[in-house]
């Protein structure tokens, strides 16, 4: 196979793993449901014991790039990816963001003004920054950019965990409770940039190129580098076995809420994620630091050209570019999430809401804002829909439903129902999909 399509084969491989911004706000405006209690410890149904079994929630972000833009149809109906017109799309930043969570387990049971919650899930966090330079450099070249200094460096965190929680709510007054969560954290691997300078300039006389570095990646788990042309992926990111429930990468967290209940109006808030993992395991770093100078044209483009000696090229890379390699613990810090709501009783069947939602993470902030209407259809069904503004558009229109037969329910929401019947013309999804057992009603 052709070096070229070996090369996009690999990015199109990595672009879909990174297929998890962590704004949920359907599931916050349905605070009746279990699955509400993971936004807000405070959140309990009205029942005396609430099992969750196993549910998954996933979120994408993709900017700059729509699949319908940039892949069409030749003259024999084959689909062909333009990637130069891909590029000419892009942004000068682009951000591909993802969050995957799967719930094993959850419980919850109430002790008259004491609620005991406890349960463990999964989770996934890919984060990618990149300008829109870097893939101008991989597959365009340098030439475009001759007498320039142009930034490249892109800033990149993809981890994944194990969360152990308990937490507790109580019932301060008839209408406030308050609630809290701890949460033992056990990291399964991470691969983050802590630096990403890289700058090039190439001279527009004799073509030598100077590359200023000052760039690190962080990494734990079965990541090898054994130099440019020998990189080792070993880790099987989002697979998980039991055994890595507890390693050796261990954190803490809390979760915080409140919720005050009138005649008709509720009132939210609850602040989640507030702690940070250690890396122990295998932690290790490399470093590319210094100002590298190298003599040839359209370097970065040569390597994706089948009549290139690629091996030679990798090989000068190398030997000019030194990467240090060392062992050194870290931590990363999880991105801290708050939420605030208002819910309004209107008639008995109706319930209006409203859900502001604001995240910081690596440098960037992420709001969100959505009303919603609930229909109380019959005494087990429920369904609302919800129009939102979230990764700064203003199209997100969203739906939930909870079903209830007997003591089993079902509870599925997204933020975004046109993006899962349109995913090749949209950019961004979520989606959350739960099965509960609610035994004892109050």
């Amino acid at each position: 196979m052709h070096k070229k399509v070996l090369l996009l084969l690999a990015a199109a491989l990595c672009l879909a793993s990174l297929a998890t911004a962590q704004q949920e706000l359907s599931t916050y405006l349905m605070p009746s449901v279990w699955q509400a209690n993971r936004l807000n410890p405070a959140f309990f149904p009205e029942h005396k014991l609430s099992v969750s079994l196993p549910g998954v929630y996933t979120n994408l972000l993709l900017t700059g790039l729509k699949y319908n833009e940039i892949v069409s149809k030749d003259a024999n109906g084959n689909r062909v990816l333009d990637i130069d017109k891909g590029i000419s799309m892009l942004d000068p930043d682009n951000l591909i963001r993802e969050n995957t969570e799967i719930e094993t387990l959850r419980l919850g049971l109430r002790l008259g003004k004491l609620s005991i919650s406890a349960g463990h899930a999964v989770r996934f966090n890919a984060f990618l920054n990149y300008p829109k330079t870097l893939p101008q450099l991989i597959w365009q070249g340098n030439a475009q950019f001759i007498g320039q200094e142009v930034a490249f460096g892109p800033d990149l965190q993809l981890f994944g965990f194990s969360e152990t929680s308990l937490g507790i709510a109580f019932d301060v007054t008839k209408k406030l409770t308050i609630g809290g969560r701890a949460k033992f954290l056990s990291g399964l691997g991470d691969m983050s940039t802590s630096r990403n300078d890289l700058r090039l300039y190439t001279d527009e006389e004799s073509y030598q190129l100077r590359l200023n570095a000052d760039f690190q990646a962080d990494i734990t788990g079965s990541i090898e580098y054994e130099g440019f042309s020998e990189p080792a992926l070993n880790y099987e990111f989002g697979q998980f076995a039991f055994n890595q429930i507890f390693t050796s990468n261990t954190g803490m967290a809390w979760d915080f809420g409140a919720v005050w209940r009138g005649e008709k109006l509720e009132l939210a808030a609850s602040v989640l994620d507030l702690g940070a993992i250690n890396w122990k395991e295998n932690a290790r770093f490399y470093r590319l630091q210094g100002e590298y100078e190298y003599r040839g044209l359209d370097v970065a483009q040569s390597i994706l050209n089948d009549s290139t000696n690629t091996g030679s090229v990798l090989d000068s890379l190398e030997n000019i570019y030194n990467v240090t390699e060392g062992v050194a613990e870290y931590s990363t810090q999880l991105s801290p999430r708050w939420y605030f709501s208002a819910g309004y009783q209107l008639t008995k069947k109706l319930r209006l809401g409203g859900v502001f939602y604001s995240e910081q993470y690596r440098g960037q902030s992420f709001p969100a804002l959505a009303f919603s209407a609930t229909a109380q259809v019959v005494p087990w069904w429920s369904v609302g829909g919800s129009y939102g503004w979230r990764n700064q558009r203003f199209d997100n229109i969203g739906a939930h439903t909870a079903l209830k037969l007997g003591p089993v329910q079902f509870v599925a929401a997204t933020d975004n129902l046109v993006s899962l019947l349109l995913q090749k013309s949209s950019n961004s999804a979520n989606m959350r999909l739960g099965l509960n057992l609610l035994l004892g009603k109050r």
